[in-house]
């Protein structure tokens, strides 16, 4: 005989999706580490019934639903500012349900439209609207404790206005042969607003459905390809922002230019040159050093910029590939990849092979790495 697991929903949260299912909104159970990820795959394309909300949040230990914006549109504000909320009433009028969340606020509205990007304007608030958005419902608890309690209104029961200044929707631009690339686009936009990656496919989804022409024919598939792979740009931090982002430098670079007499300098120039060409693997560029001082890139002399470029060359870290054409063509450069040699590092003595049946270079070739004691950075204490 199986034992029933012991429901954890509290009878306050029961009471309220109940109340809200009544009341003709379509809810969705929600799980995961967050407490924001759907618990059902069918949640976008069915008004899911009362029973397959509970079932999956009974199965979780789940005390957070979300409700689907089919026909309604909420302001998602980060920050709990009442500058910004009452900046944000003014200009699309007052919300009479508003529901604290454990970073800012939700306001609810009717659709109306569609709806401008706040996040481009420079405001740390997204307006959710649509079948494909959902927000957590009022009551809803996060496994981290983040509770959503409403403070003004009652959602079901206080009529909701038309969300002001919304402008009509337009018919589908996005012409097959183009839908791809704007949806990548799309996805770089809105990727470090999301918290998951399934948010971030759901709102391409959305993007998908409503703007592209013929939406049937590009696949869920290849949204799901499109939202991983921007996923992994916000993971690996190379999410271009203008100015306002940062990029990768490899250590090895910096380790093959240390103690060289001009290291200083020649640094300075390396991470000049991956600020302005290492976002292109490969791209040729030339080097004018007088444009350079002349633009305020460097204020370095001529002789110093040319002694700096002398070390990344001998360091492996730029290279000649265009040579200089009178009058036609100035020498071009790429920046290169420094490879790890092993053996430097004074605390790791070289592999060597130490079964004679395997060939050195397959599988490892039988070798080990050993590390030398004799170098610690506390013998006192025996620290490695």
């Amino acid at each position: 005989m199986t034992a029933l697991r012991k429901n954890s929903l509290p009878d306050v949260i029961r009471n309220e999706v109940a109340r809200l299912k009544g009341a003709g909104f379509h809810l969705l159970p929600l799980g995961g580490e967050d407490g924001k990820v759907p618990l059902s795959r069918a949640w976008s394309s069915a008004n899911l019934t009362l029973g397959r909300v509970f079932a999956p949040m009974h199965r979780a230990g789940s005390q957070a639903y979300g409700v689907r914006l089919d026909s309604m549109a909420v302001i998602d504000c980060d920050t709990d500012d009442s500058a910004l909320v009452a900046q944000m009433e003014a200009r699309f009028g007052e919300s009479p349900v508003h529901v604290k969340t454990p970073r800012g606020k939700h306001l609810y509205y009717r659709a109306a439209g569609t709806t401008p990007n706040l996040r481009g304007e420079g405001f740390p608030v997204d307006i959710k609207t649509g079948v494909r958005s959902y927000v957590v419902g009022p009551l809803s608890v996060r496994p981290d404790g983040g509770f959503y309690t409403p403070v003004r209104g009652v959602l079901g029961k206080d009529a909701l206005p038309p969300l002001r200044g919304a402008t009509s929707p337009s018919p589908a631009q996005i012409q097959p042969g183009n839908r791809h690339l704007e949806l990548v686009k799309e996805a770089m936009r809105m990727v470090e607003h999301v918290d998951t990656v399934e948010e971030l496919q759901a709102n391409l989804a959305g993007i998908r459905d409503d703007w592209c022409v013929d939406p049937a024919t590009f696949p869920d598939s290849e949204l799901s390809g499109i939202a991983g792979w921007a996923w992994k740009c916000r993971l690996e931090n190379r999410i271009y922002r203008g100015r306002d982002s940062a990029f990768p430098m490899q250590r090895l670079a910096l380790d093959a230019l240390r103690g060289k007499d001009n290291a200083a300098d020649a640094i300075a120039l390396l991470v000049l040159l991956v600020d302005q060409h290492g976002h292109h693997h490969g791209k040729r560029f030339p080097l004018d050093f007088k444009a350079m001082r002349a633009a305020g890139l460097m204020n370095l002399s001529i002789p110093r910029l040319r002694a700096a470029r002398r070390t990344l060359e001998d360091a492996g870290l730029l290279q000649l590939v265009g040579k200089h054409r009178a009058g036609s063509r100035k020498q071009t450069f790429a920046l290169t990849r420094p490879e790890l040699v092993t053996g430097r590092s004074v605390n790791v003595k070289s592999m060597s092979a130490v079964r004679k049946d395997v060939v050195p270079g397959e599988q490892g070739g039988g070798a080990i790495l050993t590390y030398d004691a004799r170098y610690r950075t506390n013998k006192s204490k025996g620290r490695t």
